[in-house]
């Protein structure tokens, strides 16, 4: 796997896959959680520096307002009202393996509507447990979280017959301290 993207490139990546009409705030941040946390989820290493933080509205990047600003200001995007534009049209390159990993999450979660994404972000553990049941806001979400976040395993969905009554081993190493 290739190294951490820096958040600035990170988003830049995203805003190249997204169609125009995708390109704004919410879609960009919740895009951003959930492929980032899917990476997590398969390869427990970090995509991008990027920390996300535990708002009313769900999981966003921690300081994307003020980061989106200085893209802007160094002439990488364009905000117009709540829409980010490209002005930079290079494209950012990430390894293939990861790409391999990425890409299909990217795909599937940008084809999402705002309320799809607001639902499935506002249920995943990590959002759940940071804020205690949407009760705290602001905290910064812990990546080790990504672990509980057992949806982004399609072959749990695709494989059907599993019998609920059995429970899973538990792998204590992988279970995070609050």
């Amino acid at each position: 796997m290739g190294e951490t993207l820096k958040k600035e490139d990170y988003i830049l990546y995203i805003l190249n896959h997204l169609e125009p009409e995708k390109s704004d705030y919410w879609c960009l941040n919740k895009i951003a959680f959930l492929v980032e946390f899917a990476y997590l989820f398969f390869t427990e290493k970090e995509l991008s520096d990027a920390n996300y933080a535990a708002i009313d509205h769900g999981p966003v990047i921690d300081g994307y307002k003020k980061i989106l600003d200085t893209m802007e200001k160094r002439g990488l995007v364009k905000i117009d009202g709540h829409k980010i534009r490209l002005v930079d049209s290079r494209k950012i390159r990430i390894p293939e393996d990861t790409e391999n990993i990425v890409a299909p999450f990217l795909k599937r979660y940008s084809q999402m509507t705002q309320g799809e994404l607001k639902a499935l972000t506002h249920a995943t553990d990590s959002y759940k447990m940071t804020t205690r049941n949407e009760l705290v806001m602001g905290n910064i979400i812990n990546k080790k979280l990504a672990q509980l976040e057992t949806f982004f395993d399609d072959r749990v969905e695709e494989g059907g017959g599993e019998d609920e009554t059995i429970l899973v081993d538990i792998d204590r190493k992988k279970l995070v301290k609050l």
